[in-house]
């Protein structure tokens, strides 16, 4: 079968999800990243990614690979406060700022995921595998190299 290629998002919202896109990311992350700097406030980025949507496309048809996009968004959505944010920051993958928030509380809200994302899955889409890594700010890091040590965890957890 054919891949089917799943549109990237853009802008400030993903018209795919409907939450917020790559733009809404960038600058949730730098404000919130210096809010919790200036106020030593806990804050803690978590970065998810949906591994075997092409695989699920091409078997199943992209409306099939956009309706697992969706509902990782909704699970997302409903496993955060209204003061936490969640984009779709790439064809796969989600980002979540969740502030006032340390490690050990990102990691129950990854559990709480990771439970609840399987069970609002289409039909057919049992062998994705879900991918997720977190961090916390250190004094006076940038957001980028916090997103960038949340990916490896990712990483290390996706091909662990």
């Amino acid at each position: 079968m054919e891949s089917i290629d799943i549109p990237a998002p853009n802008g400030w919202d993903d018209a795919v999800t409907g939450v917020g896109g790559p733009d809404l990311w960038q600058r949730t992350l730098v404000a919130e990243v210096a809010r919790s700097a200036r106020y030593g406030r806990a804050l803690t980025v978590v970065v998810v990614e949906v591994h075997g949507v092409d695989q699920l496309a091409a078997s199943f048809g992209g409306d099939v690979a956009l309706l697992v996009l969706r509902a990782t968004a909704q699970a997302l959505v409903r496993a955060t406060r209204g003061s936490d944010a969640c984009m779709r920051i790439g064809p796969t993958r989600f980002g979540v700022v969740l502030v006032e928030t340390d490690e050990i509380a990102a990691i129950n809200f990854v559990e709480r995921v990771r439970e609840d994302v399987p069970r609002r899955l289409p039909a057919g889409a049992d062998g994705l595998r879900f991918g997720f890594g977190w961090a916390s700010p250190e004094p006076a890091e940038a957001p980028g190299t916090l997103v960038r040590r949340a990916e490896t965890r990712l990483m290390v957890e996706l091909l662990g």
